[in-house]
């Protein structure tokens, strides 16, 4: 598959540095999160990671730009997920955040999309049903 859009889904500390890094190798990015505030947050947040690209890869202003303008944002999930061939989803690890934010996303997706969670103390199997139990 050629993956060309990626959501990502939580732009918390790690959430934003996957999509400023996703971005600067090229993809589109599609950042989501919870409210129009986060999104602001988020903005910052990745706006801030700037500097250490420049000191660290010795990247041009301009590079960082171009990066910066493959980002969309949004607080819904519908308007973020639209176009997304891969979502790495990196929301915080509370079992009922998750479960909302994935009951929510089984509304959407096509069928094209794969889906990858940053994870790291809950099991994606959680959150899925068993195939007997699909409606």
């Amino acid at each position: 598959m050629n993956y060309k859009n990626i959501m990502i889904a939580g732009c918390g500390v790690l959430g934003s540095q996957i999509a400023f890094q996703t971005a600067y190798k090229g993809f589109h990015v599609f950042v989501y999160d919870i409210n129009d505030e986060a999104i602001e947050r988020a903005k910052d947040r990745i706006s801030n990671l700037k500097p250490y690209y420049k000191e660290d890869l010795w990247v041009t202003e301009e590079d960082l730009n171009t990066a910066y303008a493959r980002i969309s944002f949004s607080s819904d999930l519908s308007t973020a997920f639209a176009e997304a061939d891969f979502v790495i989803e990196a929301i915080p690890e509370v079992v009922q955040i998750k479960t909302d934010f994935y009951t929510e996303l089984g509304k959407l997706p096509p069928e094209k999309t794969i889906f990858a969670t940053n994870s790291s103390t809950l099991l994606p199997s959680q959150f899925a049903k068993p195939d007997f139990l699909q409606e």
